[in-house]
């Protein structure tokens, strides 16, 4: 009989004990490894950008009977391949860019919801395309993109608070209270509403007679105080995506444990760029970097997506013109953004 081998304490692995109050540790500690985690991250990746593409012009090809008698009538004819390909391939740039930034499902929704608002509602007001047809192509750029992105990632803990682990989430009560959540979303749609009407009511509508040949009905932007309850109702939804987007990302991230660094002390042999950026946004608390980093990229995203959109599907539409539409819904998503500052600066949020 072999003698049994002895295990001496310095020869046995210590494993790492998981820290409870780090979110990180206790989503590994609850959450096994699933189907998704399997497949490599670029393949992932890969499988999103393709697979929103394809399922978009699918998609978009079997609703062409349908839409062709409205958004034929007012669309560009594309004669150049390069003019085509800028497109699509921008359509790719802004899919790779909600993955590489960590989008969830909800997130890409409310992403592209707003960052497409100001194109479709310019076809709607003004150009008198049925809304049927706006809504079956504004529902298949906002679905096709979702889809992959529920079936190839799992929802951030901010957006799946009943199956969210202790220490995950910062905020559960501010987060699930519904009058938090009705005074935040009016507040968000009242700025969009206040902004948009008080441009119909000054400088816009010039802008769209000089810039917008080819539009046939400037009605909406004349409509006065009778239209703003409309216009109110008609951006709730816009409201809703906006708090989505930067309340409650940032209002929900959790800070762990880690550790406090004073950040105003001056260290020796430090850039100057390094000092002004250690002594500006450095200063700024996780959340309010969180949302003041999605404020800009979602300000961003609504003027460039909506002068790409409406100059190059759009006949008789400047560069100009289209970057004046989306301006004002740029500024509009700021102000916003600021609002939301606002409130995240009382004590206890």
């Amino acid at each position: 009989m072999s003698p049994r081998k002895r295990i001496s304490p310095e020869s046995a692995q210590v494993q790492p004990t998981p820290d409870p109050n780090d979110p990180k540790d206790v989503l590994k500690s609850v959450s096994p490894k699933s189907r998704l985690a399997r497949i490599p991250s670029p393949a992932r990746f890969f499988l999103v950008v393709f697979g929103s593409l394809i399922l978009s012009s699918v998609l978009f090809t079997s609703i062409a009977g349908f839409t062709q008698g409205d958004l034929g009538l007012v669309s560009k004819h594309l004669e150049e391949w390069w003019e085509v390909g800028g497109l699509i391939a921008w359509r790719g740039v802004e899919v790779a860019l909600a993955w590489l930034l960590g989008f969830d499902g909800r997130d890409v929704a409310s992403f592209l919801y707003l960052t497409h608002l100001p194109t479709y509602t310019l076809l709607s007001y003004f150009y008198n395309v049925r809304p049927t047809s706006v809504l079956a192509s504004y529902a298949i750029t906002i679905l096709s993109t979702v889809i992959p992105f529920a079936l190839l990632r799992r929802p951030a803990s901010v957006h799946d608070l009943s199956h969210a682990p202790s220490g995950t989430v910062a905020n559960r009560a501010i987060l699930q209270d519904r009058p938090t959540t009705i005074y935040t979303t009016l507040a968000a749609t009242s700025i969009f509403s206040v902004i948009l009407y008080a441009s119909y009511a000054s400088w816009l509508p010039a802008k769209l007679v000089v810039h917008f040949e080819s539009m046939p009905d400037i009605s909406a932007a004349h409509a006065g105080p009778a239209g703003l309850p409309a216009l109110f109702l008609t951006l709730i939804p816009a409201g809703i995506a906006a708090r989505d987007f930067l309340f409650v990302s940032s209002t929900g991230h959790s800070e762990g444990t880690t550790e406090e660094v004073d950040q105003s002390a001056s260290r020796e042999g430090e850039y100057l760029v390094t000092a002004v950026y250690r002594k500006t946004w450095g200063q700024l608390s996780t959340k309010t970097r969180i949302l003041a980093s999605r404020t800009i990229l979602l300000a961003t995203g609504v003027l460039v997506n909506t002068a790409v959109q409406v100059a190059g599907t759009i006949r008789g539409v400047s560069i100009e013109g289209a970057s004046t539409w989306g301006a004002v819904w740029a500024v509009s998503t700021v102000a916003v953004g600021a609002t939301f500052g606002w409130i995240e600066a009382v004590d206890g949020v």
